[in-house]
């Protein structure tokens, strides 16, 4: 008997002792474990794939063939069968707004969809009987897709009129730049002929209005300015709003991001995400690696904003997973039609403007000079070409005052680029934080945008391969909540650009794997991380994602199938499929 019950105490150790991934909470709380019989894509271009990778505590200590893995924990140490799936870095998106997407999540959002007429009306409908669309007797709406503004007559017959003749309608457009808001909210604004017809040519810009100057109720950029005023102050549960953003990016095997807005500099008191992101980090529930950049105007000095920045950084640096990188700085708007703020190096084909260029160039290259020296990261949004040659000229000139490219100065969006600036964007060590989810031929890339720009400007849409061939370094992004964060959809939209209206220049289509290289090892570098994550590699984090199927070799359409099994975060499973 007591033989019997030693080989049956013996083989229940073994049991436990080797688990299939499917055993998450055991492998949560397994102190040391191996994970076997699996693909597995390190992102470490030296050695791109292993058999078996191995972690103490939230460390990779480990990787290479199962046999040798194995001898680097001890003999308790947990054996994971991957059951054959593959397994990869977490994920790293290198500009989005995670704590605004989390609080989209708990109100009225169409995250893009394409809504028009009846559509439209019913999902107003549907929000305002629930109550999610109705903010102290406004009705708003988030995540318009910006073709909507091409509809406005439809806007205008919808929510001027009947039910909610009586009642202020605010959209948001899904692009964070543009809105649009019915006849009871302008004039409890103000924005009426008589405002628009005091404009400069200049501020009218942000305004749309017919032949009287009459306003028709759609508004961009610095035309939210005038109507913010009016609207509710909502106040925003950024506790709540940050679990739902961690809860959505890790179930797209999302660990670490940048987020490119947590407040303004110019606001001293307007800390509330970063404090978001402190109180999740104080309860446990910061469930990736979090940098942060502030909003800063480049035209103003920038040895104050360099003093208050350094101020924040002493603040919040010292918080687990969370550091504040430096600026955020915008070079222009939107290119698309009707709002057409993006700074082009010639006209728009239907008016007298260029754009606008948020900056002085001299101004923005003393910024950068000065922000450089301070060690800060100087992330910009650049959409048209103009605005992207004159962010490069900004890091041009910090290289050259200062003498180092040790900070990875980036530009995000990059819309279009003109190819003699291609290659500067290795040369200057500025990355490329790409949105190629939005690389594809639909409306937004096509309808409202073709027709209105030069066609040596349209030629260079989205450059992604060209920038890849240059030597760039292409960073995965996803700019939500103004689209999806799912880097899956990205990787197929990069790899194929193709949408509706077809495929938007398949020269410009990217390989897979220099995606997965974007989505992670790259990112990392972006973030200044890549010494302790964004790869699979001994004494970085234990950060890292299984998935249903081996991306690396599947047809791109399969691509977008692709489900995350679970998200591993410092070692701790924090997501599992469902």
């Amino acid at each position: 008997m007591f033989l019997l019950r030693t080989i049956f105490l013996v083989s229940f150790c073994c049991l436990l002792a080797r688990v299939s991934f499917s055993q998450q909470d055991a492998v949560s709380n397994a102190k040391e474990k191996v994970f076997y019989n699996g693909k597995i894509f390190t992102a470490n271009r030296s050695n791109p794939y292993a058999e078996a990778v191995a972690i103490r505590d939230d460390k990779i200590v480990a990787v290479g063939n199962y046999a040798e893995v194995k001898k680097s924990l001890s003999t308790n140490a947990l054996q994971v069968d991957l059951g054959g799936k593959l397994l990869v870095p977490g994920f790293i998106d290198s500009h989005e707004h995670a704590l605004d997407g989390g609080d989209g999540l708990t109100h009225a959002n169409t995250f893009d969809e394409v809504l028009l007429g009846d559509s439209l009306a019913r999902f107003v409908d549907d929000n305002v009987q629930s109550g999610k669309a109705v903010v102290d007797g406004f009705v708003i709406i988030d995540g318009i897709n910006i073709s909507t503004w091409s509809h406005l007559d439809q806007l205008d017959e919808l929510f001027n009129n009947g039910k909610y003749a009586g009642m202020p309608v605010l959209m948001r457009g899904s692009d964070g730049h543009t809105g649009w808001a019915n006849k009871i909210i302008l004039n409890k604004a103000g924005l009426n002929r008589i405002y628009i017809s005091s404009l400069n040519d200049e501020r009218r810009k942000y305004f749309g209005y017919d032949q009287s100057l009459t306003p028709n109720g759609f508004f961009a950029d610095s035309g939210f300015d005038k109507i913010d005023p009016v609207l509710p102050d909502s106040k925003i549960n950024w506790l709540l709003a940050g679990e739902k953003a961690m809860e959505y990016n890790n179930s797209y095997g999302i660990t670490a991001w940048l987020d490119p807005r947590v407040g303004n500099i110019a606001e001293k008191a307007n800390n509330e995400m970063l404090a978001g992101y402190k109180m999740l980090a104080d309860k446990n529930k910061l469930t990736a690696h979090v940098s942060a950049v502030v909003l800063a105007d480049a035209n103003l000095d920038p040895q104050p904003q360099i003093a208050a920045l350094k101020a924040l950084q002493q603040q919040y640096n010292q918080v687990k997973d969370l550091s504040i990188l430096g600026f955020k700085i915008f070079a222009d708007g939107v290119v698309e039609n009707p709002t057409q703020t993006a700074a082009l190096s010639k006209p728009y084909t239907n008016k007298p403007s260029s754009g606008v260029l948020m900056f002085d160039p001299k101004k923005f290259a003393q910024f950068v000079i000065a922000a450089d020296k301070a060690k800060l990261l100087v992330h910009t949004h650049a959409i048209g070409d103009l605005a992207v040659t004159e962010t490069l000229n900004g890091v041009e000139a910090a290289r050259k005052a200062n003498g180092n490219s040790i900070i990875p100065h980036s530009i995000t969006h990059i819309q279009f680029a003109q190819p003699t600036d291609f290659d500067r964007f290795k040369k200057l060590n500025v990355p490329a934080s790409l949105q190629l989810l939005w690389a594809f031929g639909d409306v937004t890339t096509v309808d409202i945008v073709k027709p209105f720009i030069d066609p040596s400007i349209y030629k260079w849409q989205y450059p992604a391969r060209s920038l890849l061939q240059a030597g760039a370094l292409i960073c995965g992004a996803s700019d939500w909540p103004v689209s999806s964060a799912n880097p899956f959809e990205a990787i197929y939209n990069a790899e194929t650009r193709l949408g509706p209206l077809g495929v938007l220049d398949s020269t410009q289509c990217m390989p897979r794997i220099d995606m997965l290289y974007a989505y992670t090892i790259n990112a990392a570098k972006l973030l200044m991380m890549d010494k302790s994550i964004g790869s699979i590699e001994p004494g970085k984090f234990a950060d890292m994602v299984l998935v249903d199927r081996d991306i690396l070799a599947i047809a791109p359409e399969a691509m977008l199938h692709t489900k995350v099994l679970w998200t591993m975060f410092e070692g701790k499973i924090v997501y599992k499929g469902r």
